[in-house]
């Protein structure tokens, strides 16, 4: 009768297709539920013949090839996290979760940060509506919330870490491994999530178990990114291959745009020959103490009380802190060696270098005699001591340096670092970046924002 009334032209019959149904009642009166559907349908390649919805807006159905029909459920499962603890949530979230790896320092004061940031809108602050810390891990155990961590456990946390406690001991604390804890966490259902590494550790196998398990990842550890070449290439395939952002930014100079800018003279079409910088805010302060007058024990322990030292002061004084960021910012401008090709002088005397920590320590004031006469010698020729990292695509040295007045590294203070690019346009007049590098606050800062970047 419909077709006699010319009321539809006809009749088609197709075989071989199939009707999927997504049916839920958290559906009703949720906006975007039939986009993450045709979304995930679409990313996952398959064509939609027919799509018809009800009134009580608890079913969607769609009508593809029959032989699309198990690669389209597992699109929508996928979606809406449906094998996952905690997934279905009918409307798309608007927040990223946020893992911390290492809650020393810098992940209190980051946490911190976090918990006192704005709402949506408000300025000076972290967007609540964007990040959402949900975890904390460290090397004994984790907390976890799939709501967020709230500010007054973010607090009892951090008291509990100064006071020499694990993550396990502290309030809502479960003891476990490192990678026993993201494989938890890899169960839920978290949304978009970020795992930010704070740690100074070998923590390249969390990184890939990370980025398997969909998850981002910014880094503020530089381990990852200098070892082996091959490492380091794999690493950046593997996130290449999961779909997932590697964001390195707070590696080198905390918060300073040191990748932004090698970006960006890059994409302009400027050729970066050369970087050099002091890239240490702790030796930096150490330096400028020294120049003022102060003893070499002196300043260190200054900078570590201020929590300005990796925590054994050997990793910045030994060079080896900087010649893993040198390293880094070489294989930006195409370093094809190895970490044993990083020519780096270390100011830790030979027979300080096995003894256990606190012994170290315990022998600074030894070294204030040799420190003294270093400076006054540099002084006599107008000069100051710094210690620079030079980097080319052939040859990365870091070391000891006498500077004089026309170096910019000359006026360089406290823990101020400084970066230099001679490029093909920048040849006569480096490009120079300073600012803040070291302390919990500043490396903090510059991983929110690669956090930001991501988030967004």
């Amino acid at each position: 009768d419909q077709i006699a009334r010319g009321e539809i032209d006809g009749i088609e019959a197709r075989s071989g297709m199939a009707t999927v149904a997504v049916v839920g009642i958290g559906m009703a009166g949720h906006l975007g539920i039939a986009a993450r559907v045709f979304s995930a349908l679409a990313e996952a390649q398959i064509n939609i013949v027919a799509i018809a919805q009800g009134s009580s807006e608890l079913n969607i159905s769609f009508v593809v090839a029959a032989k699309d029909a198990p690669a389209a459920q597992r699109a929508v499962h996928a979606a809406f996290q449906l094998s996952k603890i905690g997934g279905g949530a009918a409307a798309q979230a608007t927040h990223t979760d946020v893992v911390l790896l290492g809650f020393g320092q810098i992940g209190r004061a980051l946490g911190k940060i976090m918990a006192n940031g704005k709402g949506k809108g408000e300025k000076n602050g972290v967007d609540r509506a964007k990040l959402r810390l949900v975890a904390a891990i460290d090397r004994r155990g984790f907390v976890f919330d799939p709501n967020g961590l709230p500010p007054r456990a973010l607090a009892a946390l951090a008291a509990a870490k100064v006071a020499g406690r694990s993550l396990a001991e502290g309030p809502g604390g479960r003891p476990s491994a490192p990678a026993e804890a993201l494989s938890f966490l890899a169960e839920h259902a978290l949304s978009d999530p970020i795992l930010v590494d704070l740690t100074a550790d070998e923590s390249t196998p969390l990184i890939r178990q990370a980025l398997g398990a969909g998850m981002d990842v910014v880094l503020a550890n530089k381990r990852p990114l200098s070892g082996t070449r091959a490492e380091s290439e794999a690493l950046a395939a593997l996130a290449t291959r999961a779909g997932r952002r590697l964001l390195t930014e707070a590696t080198v100079g905390a918060g300073l745009p040191i990748f932004d800018t090698h970006r960006k003279l890059v994409e302009s079409g400027d050729r970066v020959l050369k970087i050099e910088g002091c890239l240490s805010g702790t030796l930096g302060f150490v330096l400028t103490e020294v120049e003022k007058g102060r003893s070499f024990s002196a300043a260190l322990r200054k900078a570590m009380d201020l929590g300005y030292t990796e925590p054994d002061p050997r990793d910045d004084l030994s060079g080896v802190d900087v010649g893993r960021k040198a390293l880094i910012l070489g294989r930006l401008l195409g370093f094809t060696g190895e970490p044993d090709d990083v020519k780096v002088e270390s100011l830790v005397p030979e027979a300080m270098r096995a003894l256990p920590r606190e012994a170290f320590l315990a022998r600074l004031d030894d070294l204030d005699a040799d420190w003294a006469k270093r400076a006054a010698a540099a002084k006599s020729k107008g000069g100051t001591l710094r210690y620079v990292a030079s980097v080319t695509k052939d040859r990365i040295a870091v070391g000891l340096e006498v500077v004089d007045r026309g170096s910019p590294f000359f006026g360089l203070k406290g823990t101020d670092n400084q970066v230099a690019f001679t490029t093909a346009r920048y040849r006569k007049n480096p490009l120079v970046i300073t600012g803040p590098g070291a302390g919990p606050a500043v490396t903090a800062a510059g991983v929110l924002n690669d956090m930001l970047h991501t988030a967004g």
